[in-house]
């Protein structure tokens, strides 16, 4: 019971600091399941993100995951229900207002303060992947070609996948 209020309460919190999608979470839930409770490994973590980016729906899914491996399925349904109620209840409530009010200094204030969060945030997250994925030259390589290719470029990430995923096939990133 104490894990499934963890869960809750935890993600509770993730859902409501989750400005801009929940990756760029992705370093405080790392630090939670991983470090703190040791519910999953590293390696579990970038595979559930993983799979959580592949399948169709939110991309908050990996939480779901963490949720099952923590605590079965009462752990699925608890980490799902504290990351999705939440910030749902928070838009709905505060939505409208915002609509009412999008011309208000204080609106423009607060938007223009969580982009650079929300930035910083995604930053942190994407650093703490690259650490856990990039354990070799050949993928650290992989990781910095397609920054660049995508700062530099308008591929379409796709394409990006689609390379990475025959890199992989061929067996060069192992």
């Amino acid at each position: 019971m104490n894990t499934l209020i963890d869960l809750f309460l935890h993600g509770s919190l993730w859902s409501l600091l989750a400005v801009g999608g929940t990756n760029v979470t992705l370093a405080d839930i790392h630090r939670y399941a991983v470090e703190t409770r040791h519910w999953i490994t590293d390696a579990q973590f970038v595979t559930f993100f993983s799979l959580a980016q592949a399948a169709p729906g939110p991309n908050g899914m990996a939480v779901t995951l963490i949720g099952l491996q923590a605590a079965g399925l009462p752990g699925a349904f608890t980490a799902t229900l504290a990351k999705c109620a939440p910030s749902s209840l928070l838009a709905y409530l505060v939505g409208g207002w915002v609509d009412r009010h999008e011309r208000s200094p204080w609106v423009r204030a607060v938007r223009a303060g969580l982009a650079p969060i929300t930035v910083g945030l995604l930053a942190a997250s994407s650093a703490l992947l690259a650490r856990e994925v990039d354990v070799n030259v050949a993928r650290g390589l992989v990781t910095l070609t397609a920054v660049v290719v995508t700062l530099r470029t308008r591929w379409n990430p796709l394409w990006l996948i689609a390379a990475g995923a025959l890199l992989g096939l061929t067996g060069w990133l192992m």
